[in-house]
């Protein structure tokens, strides 16, 4: 796990900064206790991790995506609050 600190430059999203560094924009939100979008200047403590956003695509199932990354089916609903899984639903993965 690397940890770091990040500032936001002019025009940034939380999204955008999260799509850089690899990091879900959840646990940028947690660490850092926003409650509001990011603003140019802001330093925002990242940890990257080994987790990444999967985008449920179509036929995917619950049972499919756990197979491709070798995560349990129970984890990737219970790291993503969710009963299951839907076309264009963006999944923490964290091994």
């Amino acid at each position: 796990m690397k940890k770091i600190f990040y500032r936001v430059n002019e025009g940034e999203t939380l999204l955008s900064v999260c799509e850089k560094l690899g990091v879900p924009p959840v646990v940028v939100i947690k660490e850092n206790n926003l409650k509001s979008e990011i603003a140019s200047g802001d330093l925002l403590y990242i940890e990257q991790t080994d987790c990444f956003i999967y985008k449920v695509t179509p036929f995917d199932t619950i049972e499919s995506v756990a197979t491709k990354f070798g995560v349990s089916e129970e984890k990737i609903l219970s790291d993503n609050k969710v009963p299951y899984i839907f076309y264009g639903l963006s999944l923490i993965i964290d091994k």
